[in-house]
């Protein structure tokens, strides 16, 4: 069974620095893995690909220049 990483997970990698979307890629993908599975606080199941699709759809992130940032405002904080 493969454990599911909270997706609070990358927000913090956003967090702490914003990036490009291949830069966060990599990051990720040396974190935790080629092969993770990423949850929310209701939905899990989420690739890295779907997950960028939620936060995007969701405005929990913002891309600017090509940099993606949090946006705080929409991200709860628990």
């Amino acid at each position: 069974m493969t454990t599911e990483i909270h997706a609070h997970k990358v927000l913090n990698l956003l967090r702490e620095r914003p990036m490009s979307k291949e830069a966060l890629e990599q990051v990720v993908f040396q974190e935790f893995g080629e092969q993770a599975r990423f949850r929310t606080c209701k939905c899990s199941g989420f690739t890295l690909d779907t997950l960028l699709e939620f936060f995007i759809e969701r405005q929990k992130v913002t891309i600017e220049g090509g940099v993606w940032q949090v946006n705080a405002e929409r991200v709860c904080s628990h």
